[in-house]
């Protein structure tokens, strides 16, 4: 069965625990467009947390044809997400880079940058990005267990 945005995207009962406020959603594009591989469908939700515009989080949910193309995109559109890198031999790197610990609980194909998290599960992209740096990394690492808790709850 092909999971659809209803079904894990969060709502305000999910983020109550953290006082949400939703304020904005809209279609968006693929994490790697105009390159494929395309999305066939995204959308962004914006959520105030603690009813503050100061601790603001976007969810970010894209949906593929298929596994392979889920984490290509979101291998290659990590380039895309943010303009900032990383030193690495022989050149630079996205800022979105595996987590130093494997406590995430978000499946296998998981990146982390300060405190945002995006990972891939199944058809899914999910990228959950806190803007200025009022939210912790505990928070949204909790926001995106809850969307991966969703997707394995209609998966099984």
């Amino acid at each position: 069965m092909k999971l659809t945005l209803e079904q894990i995207q969060l709502t305000t009962d999910d983020l109550a625990d953290v006082a949400a406020r939703h304020v904005s959603s809209q279609e968006i594009y693929s994490p790697t467009a105009p390159k494929a591989p395309s999305a066939q469908f995204g959308w962004r939700d914006r959520w105030w947390l603690n009813q503050t515009a100061a601790a603001a989080v976007a969810i970010h949910y894209w949906f593929f044809e298929s596994d392979t193309e889920a984490c290509t995109a979101a291998d290659e559109g990590r380039f895309r997400l943010s303009a900032q890198t990383v030193p690495k031999p022989g050149g630079r790197d996205s800022v979105y880079q595996p987590p130093v610990n494997n406590k995430h609980g978000l499946g296998d194909m998981v990146w982390q940058a300060g405190a945002n998290f995006l990972f891939v599960q199944d058809t899914v992209v999910i990228l959950v990005a806190e803007t200025g740096g009022k939210v912790s990394a505990d928070t949204t690492l909790q926001i995106a267990q809850k969307i991966f808790s969703k997707i394995h709850f209609f998966n099984d």
